[in-house]
């Protein structure tokens, strides 16, 4: 006769289980949720990892090319399982703020709050891929706030073709003092400069891909005031960590193009415009496009300054610009999408000056005084 549980039998194993603060626990998940590929084939990825690890609950997950972790206090005894990432934050979600149970037993957690329970089936922590940790690389310290503002400004021009993997990422690099961020999708650059801190020198030229910037760049904008990262690359990969929270992954395996190149500062004449002013013209110029025609032509001449739309129905759109232009009459175009995002490179404050070359397809470029570290530029096209 086989041996089976019946309702007279006690269960013999016994649960294990912890006590932690539900608001604590479910923005820990959260953070690390946008890690997993919604799309993954391999069930383990989409699960996080529970487990605790030096006194703290560690909460993990991973797409196989990076890692977010998040570590909270707990009480209570032990836990080392994985459960599926979205049912673990819509179970935590669903309960009150304040302290809940989670217990492991046969393959499943529960999850308790007075008279609340959730159950959810989980796979062996076994299964789970840990990371590597960053070895014979080059480790600094730097404050979050200036490399969140590195990143952030220098992704606005990373390419979206995975194609061209290679510029689907921003290039980090340490130059004459500087830690130099840089993004380009061949139609628009941006070069962010910040004074590199101690211990960067030596740091390889690094590609941290397009996930990896917009994981880092959460993280960094979840510390608090005046919070302080150590940053670890070496020619395979990176660690961001900050207290309690990390980021890990992959480097893009490529050699970024010699994107400097195109910049060019021998303008033949300049416009200097207000962030806000360039962003309202270029928006209004193209109120008038059907969505296929993304060019916004400008006139600019030492009277008159103009962002003029069109549209393949006949569609126009004339809006005068209150900047000022120094320097021959030139008529060019720029994409709508492209001029917009350079907008939002500089912020909406600062004062712009763009500068123009004499050849046609010369890269009109961006500066501002009020953004010393900042150059961006964007290519001309026919409008």
């Amino acid at each position: 006769m086989p041996d089976t549980d019946t309702l007279e039998r006690p269960d013999t194993q016994a649960a294990t289980g912890l006590r932690v603060d539900r608001d604590t626990l479910l923005t820990a998940v959260r953070a690390v949720r946008q890690t997993v590929e919604r799309r993954s084939t391999i069930p383990i990825l989409s699960n996080v990892l529970l487990r605790v690890e030096d006194g703290l609950l560690t909460i993990c997950a991973s797409d196989l090319d990076h890692w977010s972790r998040r570590q909270i206090a707990y009480e209570g005894q032990a836990i080392d399982t994985t459960v599926e990432a979205d049912r673990l934050v819509t179970a935590i979600d669903t309960l009150r703020p304040g302290p809940m149970e989670i217990s492991y037993l046969h393959g499943a957690i529960t999850i308790k709050q007075g008279r609340s329970t959730r159950k959810l089936m989980t796979l062996p922590s076994t299964d789970f891929p840990l990371p590597r940790a960053v070895a014979d690389g080059t480790t600094f310290p730097i404050d979050a706030a200036p490399l969140l503002r590195v990143l952030d400004t220098a992704r606005v021009c990373v390419s979206q073709e995975e194609t061209r993997y290679y510029l689907c990422g921003v290039f980090l690099h340490v130059e004459d003092g500087h830690l130099i961020a840089a993004a380009t999708d061949g139609h628009r650059v941006a070069q962010v400069k910040h004074p590199a801190p101690p211990g960067a020198d030596g740091m390889p030229d690094s590609i941290v891909g397009t996930k990896a910037v917009s994981l880092i760049c959460a993280m960094l904008a979840d510390l608090p005031e005046g919070a302080q990262v150590e940053v670890s690359i070496n020619d395979k990969g990176f660690a961001v960590s900050a207290g309690r929270a990390s980021i890990a992954g992959k480097l893009v395996d490529a050699t970024y193009p010699a994107y400097r190149r195109v910049l060019r500062f021998d303008h033949s004449s300049s416009l200097e415009i207000q962030s806000t002013e360039w962003d309202r013209s270029i928006r209004a110029a193209g109120s008038a496009s059907d969505g296929k025609t993304r060019a916004v032509r400008l006139e600019l001449d030492a009277d008159r300054c103009e962002a003029i739309g069109s549209a393949a129905d006949g569609g126009r759109s004339v809006e005068p610009m209150e900047g000022s232009y120094s320097g021959p009459e030139i008529v060019t175009g720029v994409n709508l999408i492209y001029a917009q995002s350079i907008a939002k490179i500089f912020g909406p404050t600062p004062k712009l000056t763009l500068g123009f070359g004499t050849a046609p397809g010369d890269l009109i470029m961006i500066t501002s005084d009020d953004r010393p570290g900042v150059i961006a530029g964007v290519m001309p096209m026919r409008a």
